[in-house]
């Protein structure tokens, strides 16, 4: 099948949604990003529970993570394969369903090893939230509104990080860590049961998703890794996306360590420069939909943000010079929010220059990029902290990513426009 005869049944077999169908769509997958970033964020916020249960070192604690990262590198790569051939209703109905029995089951583990085991099942779940959202937004968005679109799934990382740390404090205070795991996993359990239901309601999608076009037209990995804008949205990711991890995964840590606080005080200060990049999700697609409807290109749209992001993001790294908890707060909050609008721009990239059959697999080649970054960071940051006992080169050192970021970026992305061969 050529590329314009796919293209055409593309179009033919997408669903059109009304628009309050499409509203509760966007709805659930943000939902979805919500409770897999809750699932994620427990062992972070439980961080000095755990050390001190399990005895864990800087360098342990980072092992931990980065069973997680490492599997999910993988897993993100296969999952877009997988999302790409079984569509988004039966993907993600298993990713969801995956990852929220392996987050129950962590309520099992006894020490760093198994913690790191049941976190890297954990991971192999999780890896299709985003690839699944991306596809779908790609399949079933207006252009225009693709960024505002994404922008809402997106928040559901920053909404999930706000939620958790008073959620787990408040279940850990009144039941015990472990069942934390076991609640917040139930969570995503009922997620699917409301997501399938969406689906018997809506039986367009699964003729869509199971359309001539879509499978006989899939883009092979060895293809799309032959664009260099696959390799633009691969660094974009594998550069920047070691600062949001930074600050999901360390945070609460650095606030116990180096500013005193216990667990209450977590619960009570951890949430709210989630709640600021929520607001950024939101605020950053609205700004792209406004910029695109008064007559910028997408071309010149998303290099914008990405340069407002490069430019201002890094002043986070002065929150370690901070000597009051409210600038502590406040530096990180304006970093996480510039760094979102980069986050929802790069998120977007996929879909701006690849057709909707190709999207999960191009978006999870970048994951791979995104979560190999973050690997690499997170072990860096538990190695510098256990050679220095000092979070001032982590944070220099994680102000000087973005920048170096968007000058690879740049270099890379060529013209945000769809690219040949593939329409």
């Amino acid at each position: 099948m050529s590329g314009a005869a796919a293209a055409s049944g593309e179009a033919r077999f997408q669903p059109v949604f009304a628009r309050r169908s499409l509203i509760v769509l966007v709805v659930l997958l943000l939902g979805e990003t919500s409770i897999n970033y809750i699932d994620r964020q427990v062992v972070s916020v439980l961080a000095p529970t755990l050390r001190a249960e399990f005895h864990l070192s800087n360098g342990q604690y980072a092992a931990v993570l980065n069973a997680f990262m490492a599997t999910y590198a993988v897993a993100y790569a296969f999952a877009g394969w997988v999302l790409d051939r079984l569509g988004v209703g039966r993907g993600l109905s298993l990713s969801v369903t995956w990852w929220s029995v392996s987050g129950m089951a962590t309520a099992l583990a006894r020490g760093p090893f198994s913690l790191g085991i049941f976190r890297s099942l954990l991971a192999v779940g999780e890896a299709g939230a985003w690839p699944a959202f991306a596809k779908a937004v790609a399949m079933w968005v207006p252009p225009e509104g693709r960024t505002l679109a994404i922008g809402v799934c997106n928040s559901g990382s920053s909404l999930g990080a706000m939620i958790a740390p008073p959620l787990v404090a408040w279940i850990t205070y009144r039941a015990g860590w472990r069942a934390v795991f076991v609640a917040t996993g139930a969570i995503g359990l009922l997620w699917v049961v409301a997501f399938q239901i969406f689906r018997r309601l809506h039986p367009e999608m699964a003729i869509a998703e199971s359309a001539p076009a879509n499978a006989a037209a899939r883009v092979r990995w060895a293809r799309l890794l032959g664009y260099r804008q696959t390799w633009a949205i691969f660094f974009c990711r594998f550069l920047a996306d070691p600062v949001w991890y930074f600050f999901v995964f360390w945070i609460p840590e650095f606030l116990t360590r180096e500013r005193g606080l216990d667990l209450a005080a977590i619960g009570a200060v951890a949430w709210i420069p989630f709640l600021v990049a929520d607001i950024s999700n939101f605020a950053g697609g609205y700004l792209a939909l406004r910029l695109q409807r008064a007559g910028w290109s997408v071309n010149r749209t998303r290099k914008t943000m990405m340069t407002v992001a490069a430019l201002v993001s890094p002043v986070g790294a002065l929150a370690v010079f901070a000597h009051s908890l409210f600038w502590t707060i406040a530096l990180i909050s304006i970093a996480v929010f510039f760094w979102m609008f980069w986050s929802i721009t790069v998120h977007t990239l996929a879909g701006d220059y690849f057709p909707p059959r190709a999207v999960a697999s191009a978006y999870g080649i970048a994951g791979t990029g995104s979560t190999a970054g973050s690997v690499i960071g997170t072990w860096a940051v538990g190695r510098t902290l256990d050679l220095t006992h000092s979070y001032t080169p982590v944070f220099l050192g994680i102000g000087l990513m973005m920048p170096v970021a968007w000058a690879v970026g740049m270099m890379l992305m060529k013209r945000v426009e769809p690219v040949e061969g593939l329409e």
